[in-house]
């Protein structure tokens, strides 16, 4: 998986925490000329401004406005989801531990270079902090445990899901990977023979690659897992023949082709077979339990959680 789509992923896993900081998202509307505020208004308008644009000021109650009109639904929604949730939790006396909010964070952390490579996707992806990714994660784990109470896996159907799911739970290796995309063969095989005759394959992507998201960042797809959906078999075919620092090409691609470059390679771990079990217990607890937001809307209601204030909808730009 690329380091963009990971981040699209991660941002529906989280996205009740992202709402909450996507003021830097917000179009501010409604700019007043410069000239039009009396001089009262300007005063307090320069003692409550947050921006400027032009001469003319955004206050910070212009900004709170826009805030709520924009996502203060969704914001409040959220609000009252936690709010019901962790009353269900303490209702049904059900504790999240630190240790397996620290388990499910290095799950996620899965595809990853390191720690800090994921740390600083969450960061500039979804502006997270990481205490507000375990705050989320504890979330998210108290709602699957309400979830799936009172929902009872044998342990035949435990092995049998395992049995039929072997893929899920083998030891894969993750490929570190960079490439430089191209429109023709000719042009792959020009980017080859300069990389033969020694010059730099980040300085060749950000001169030459097509692909605009990793090019700036010399060609660099992050880490992938050897059967990731998302790359290209033939890519990841490629970089399965190659040796740490080798580049290989010309891959053909459904717009194009590339030079593929492979930074590093890492064996999976193995799973022991108690997480193993524990893992297909829970997916299969879960596939019986309702969905998810269904459970939030279901928790919102028994706990009579409601929104009091009518809040105009967004506008399409």
């Amino acid at each position: 998986m690329t380091r963009q789509e990971k981040g699209l992923w991660a941002a529906v896993i989280i996205l009740a925490a992202g709402v909450l900081f996507m003021g830097s998202l917000i179009v501010i509307r409604g700019l007043k000329p410069a000239d039009e505020p009396s001089p009262a208004e300007d005063k307090q308008a320069g003692a409550d401004a947050v921006a400027s644009f032009n001469g003319s000021t955004i206050t910070e109650s212009d900004w709170v406005e826009e805030l709520k009109r924009t996502h203060g639904e969704e914001a409040l929604t959220q609000m009252l989801n936690h709010k019901a949730v962790y009353a269900e939790a303490q209702s049904l006396k059900i504790k999240v531990t630190p240790e397996e909010v620290t388990e499910e964070i290095n799950r996620e952390m899965q595809g990853y270079a390191s720690p800090d490579d994921y740390y600083r996707e969450m960061a500039d992806q979804l502006n997270l902090t990481p205490e507000e990714i375990r705050a989320e994660t504890e979330y998210r784990l108290t709602l699957q445990k309400i979830a799936t109470a009172g929902i009872r896996i044998t342990d035949a159907e435990v092995q049998r899901y395992i049995d039929q799911h072997q893929e899920e739970f083998a030891a894969k290796k993750a490929y570190h990977l960079a490439w430089i995309q191209t429109d023709t063969e000719d042009e792959a095989n020009r980017v080859l023979d300069r990389l033969q005759q020694g010059e730099d394959f980040g300085t060749l992507a950000a001169a030459y690659s097509l692909d605009e998201f990793t090019r700036d960042q010399g060609g660099d797809l992050g880490t992938v897992e050897e059967d990731d959906p998302f790359i290209a078999p033939e890519v990841l075919q490629t970089a399965s023949t190659l040796k740490p620092g080798d580049a290989a090409g010309p891959v053909r691609l459904n717009d194009g082709y590339a030079v593929v470059q492979l930074i590093s390679v890492e064996n999976g771990s193995t799973k022991s077979s108690e997480e193993i079990i524990r893992e297909a217990r829970k997916q299969l607890a879960l596939s019986e339990a309702v969905p998810l937001s269904q459970l939030e809307e279901q928790l919102r209601n028994k706990y009579d959680a409601k929104i009091l204030i009518k809040i105009s909808p967004s506008k399409a730009s």
